[in-house]
C-alpha cells in the first residue's frame, strides 16, 4: 500500500494554500518517492477576510501538487440530493463546517476509500515527518492532542451516545483513557466510521447531529460568546469521538510531549500563561515547539499570524517560489 489521501476544505487557491500542500508533498516524497498522493480540496471562495483566488498561486497549485482533485460546495449539495433526495442547501450555506463532514461520507460511499489525513492550511511541519508518514501508509487512525483544552472534541459525545448506545462512551475511554482533546486540522482519519450512515434513513441522522447555526446574529453580528464553541467544534467533535470509538483499527494518539497543539493566549497546564504579546514569538512559542505546529484560534478579521505567514515566505523563497 502506498497511496495517501489527503483531503479537506481550503478557503481559496492562493498563497497559504500553496504552501500547505506543497509542504505536506515534499515531507512526503522525501521519505518515500513513490508514494502515491491523491489530494481532495474543497475550494470555498467565499472572500472570508478578503482571502479570494490568486493567479499566480492557483496556476502553481495545478502545475506543482500531483494528483488534485478539486470540488466546489454546489458539487456535494447535488451529491446529497441526488444520492439521498434530501436539500439542506440553506441549512448548509449557514453552517459550511458541514462539509467536511460530507466530503468524507463521499470519499468512502462513492470512491470506496479506506483512511485519508485531514489537513489544515495553516500548519507547520517541524520534523522529517517519516513517523507520521509511516502511520499514514499503513491507515493507522491517528491524532493529535489540543492539552490546554481537553473538551475540544466533546460537544457532541451525548448525541452519539444516543445513536450507538453505552458501548460507544465505554469504547471511547478504552481507547483514550485519559481523555485527551483531538484536534480536527490534523487526524488521520478511517473512514470505516461512515458505514453506519449509508442508507437512507442513516444519513439524515448523520446530518441531524449537527446545529446548522451561523456564526452571525440577527443583527449580522459575529458570536464570540459561549454559542461560538460549540458552533465552531462539531465537526472536530465528530471526527474525534468517532475516530476513537468506532474505528476498526484502535486510534494512535500521538506522543503529547512531542506533538501537541495549543493556542498563543490563555492557561496551558505546563507553560503557564501563555500571552499573545511575548514577542518575538507572538505567544505561540511553546506551540512552535510541537512537531506539527497548527496555528489555530479565532483571528477575529486579522488573518494568520505574522509569525506563521513569515515562516511561509521563509519556505517559499528557499524553495524557489517567491
Amino acid at each position: 500500500m502506498n497511496k495517501i489521501l489527503i483531503s479537506n476544505l481550503m478557503r481559496a487557491k492562493n498563497k497559504q494554500s500553496f504552501f500547505a500542500l506543497h509542504q505536506l508533498q515534499s515531507k512526503i516524497k522525501s521519505n518515500y518517492p513513490e508514494a502515491n498522493i491523491e489530494f481532495h480540496i474543497l475550494w470555498d471562495d467565499t472572500n472570508e477576510l478578503n482571502l479570494q483566488t490568486e493567479e499566480k498561486w492557483a496556476n502553481l497549485i495545478d502545475t506543482e501538487i500531483d494528483n488534485l482533485h478539486s470540488y466546489d460546495k454546489k458539487f456535494f449539495n447535488d451529491y446529497v440530493k441526488d444520492c439521498y433526495g434530501i436539500d439542506y442547501d440553506e441549512k448548509f450555506a449557514t453552517w459550511k463546517a458541514i462539509y467536511f463532514i460530507i466530503m468524507a461520507h463521499y470519499l468512502r460511499r462513492v470512491k470506496m476509500e479506506k483512511y485519508y489525513l485531514i489537513y489544515d492550511d495553516d500548519i507547520l511541519i517541524n520534523d522529517d515527518f517519516k513517523f507520521i508518514t509511516d502511520l499514514l501508509l499503513n491507515q493507522v487512525p491517528f491524532g493529535i492532542t489540543e492539552p490546554a483544552n481537553y473538551n475540544c472534541d466533546k460537544v457532541l459525545i451525548n448525541r452519539l451516545q444516543t445513536v450507538y448506545g453505552e458501548t460507544f462512551i465505554s469504547n471511547y475511554k478504552s481507547r483514550n483513557p485519559n481523555m485527551y482533546g483531538l484536534n480536527a486540522g490534523f487526524q488521520g482519519i478511517d473512514l470505516s466510521i461512515y458505514d453506519d450512515f449509508l442508507s437512507a434513513d442513516r444519513f439524515k441522522t448523520l446530518l441531524d447531529l449537527f446545529n446548522y447555526q451561523s456564526i452571525f446574529d440577527e443583527n449580522g453580528e459575529e458570536i464570540w460568546d459561549n454559542r461560538r464553541f460549540f458552533i465552531d467544534t462539531q465537526q472536530q467533535s465528530f471526527f474525534g469521538l468517532m475516530n476513537t470509538a468506532v474505528s476498526k483499527k484502535s486510534i494512535h494518539i500521538l506522543d503529547p510531549e512531542k506533538y501537541f497543539v495549543v493556542p498563543n493566549f490563555g492557561p496551558h497546564p505546563v507553560h503557564g500563561q501563555l500571552d499573545p504579546d511575548d514577542e518575538p514569538d507572538g505567544g505561540w512559542r511553546w506551540g512552535l515547539e510541537s512537531k506539527i505546529t497548527h496555528f489555530i484560534g479565532h483571528t477575529r478579521g486579522k488573518g494568520k499570524p505574522k509569525q506563521f505567514m513569515d515562516r511561509v515566505d521563509e519556505y517559499l523563497l528557499t524553495n524557489k517560489f517567491l
